[in-house]
């Protein structure tokens, strides 16, 4: 075996080792929540920091993630300011008075719609009874045309 082409298994081996890394890299990066993000970031420079000893430039790939975990960072510190706010809002009188007061409107409003519920089913019975009676009432009327023309008739005979 020559020299060069033995230089060429190793390449080969630095090669595949670094698709490897980085595949096992983005497999992490793709199943990651925000609660997870710095869970990986000590394995993951341990998996570049062996690529980069294999002799391949990897700078932008550490680049990229190191602006990636910075803006992790970033959001992480954001959303912790923004939750701390969120608990001093709902710790405040005037958020538990405004709470207080909606609750009390919904309860009132659903006690609004029911009775609205309630007297539209007392109106739908009515407007039954009265459709029957008027169907009663024509028909009284009919019977009694028919009985005048009756008396009418036996009248003139």
């Amino acid at each position: 075996m020559s020299i060069f082409y033995g230089k060429k298994v190793i390449l080969e081996l630095k090669k595949k080792f670094i698709l490897k890394a980085w595949a096992s890299i983005r497999t992490k990066l793709a199943c990651l929540t925000s609660n997870h993000i710095f869970s990986i970031q000590d394995d993951i420079e341990v998996i570049l920091n062996d690529m980069s000893g294999m002799g391949g430039n990897i700078s932008h790939l550490q680049n990229l993630l190191g602006s990636f975990f910075g803006l992790a960072t970033s959001y992480d510190q954001a959303r912790s300011v923004l939750v701390d706010k969120t608990t001093t809002i709902k710790e405040s009188g005037p958020y538990l008075k405004v709470k207080e007061h909606l609750e009390l409107v919904l309860k009132d409003r659903d006690e609004k719609s029911e009775e609205v519920s309630i007297v539209y089913k007392s109106f739908e019975k009515a407007r039954k009874k009265v459709k029957k009676l008027k169907a009663l009432r024509d028909a009284a009327e009919q019977e009694a045309a028919e009985m005048e023309s009756k008396v009418s008739a036996a009248e003139d005979e």
